[in-house]
């Protein structure tokens, strides 16, 4: 049986993610360098992926930047916000044991963990040239690999995210989020 690291809760609402003590800090560290990339992010394909264009076509520059200097601002801002969130979770999440850390989302806190964590996903993905076709493995000594583990530990953690999320949505046609 697969580790679970998100739960959802049926009696309070939200969901419950539970981490090794050591990993809810390095998931800490990494957000904080997410927040410092998102504030000053690299020109290239990490800007690229963090802050698409609104306007591909290169004839639209002026309107493209007339719409990022209305959005970008608060874009980052929003996301920002969302950092600071999540890291306060992770260092205020109550220990469960000596070596487990839980941390009580309710469904706007998970919404704002989804936001962050696929905007990690996508820094590190970028950075990583994560593709479709060719897997993520790395041999042990590649400086990448650590990269490649917290990928996959991202990923994980997002699925069972939204996986719990989904699980209190009302079915389709109906409006009691109980039914099933």
């Amino acid at each position: 049986m697969a580790l679970r690291l998100v739960r959802r809760r049926r009696r309070e609402g939200g969901v419950v993610v539970t981490l090794p003590a050591p990993v809810a800090q390095l998931l800490a560290n990494v957000v904080r360098d997410l927040g410092e990339v998102i504030a000053a992010p690299p020109p290239g394909e990490v800007r690229d992926r963090l802050f698409p264009r609104a306007y591909l076509d290169p004839t639209e520059e002026r309107a493209e930047q007339e719409f990022q200097s209305v959005v970008h601002d608060d874009l980052v801002r929003t996301r920002l916000e969302a950092i600071a969130a999540v890291v306060g979770d992770l260092d205020g999440g109550s220990a469960a044991g000596s070596d487990r850390v839980e941390i009580a989302l309710d469904d706007d806190a998970a919404d704002r963990w989804l936001t962050v964590l696929n905007d990690a996903r996508l820094t590190l993905g970028t950075v990583l040239e994560v593709t479709e076709e060719d897997p993520l493995e790395f041999p042990d000594d590649d400086p990448r690999a650590a990269g490649a583990e917290m990928y996959g530990l991202l990923s994980m953690l997002q699925g069972e995210l939204v996986e719990a999320v989904l699980e209190q949505l009302p079915e389709t046609g109906t409006d009691d989020p109980g039914s099933s």
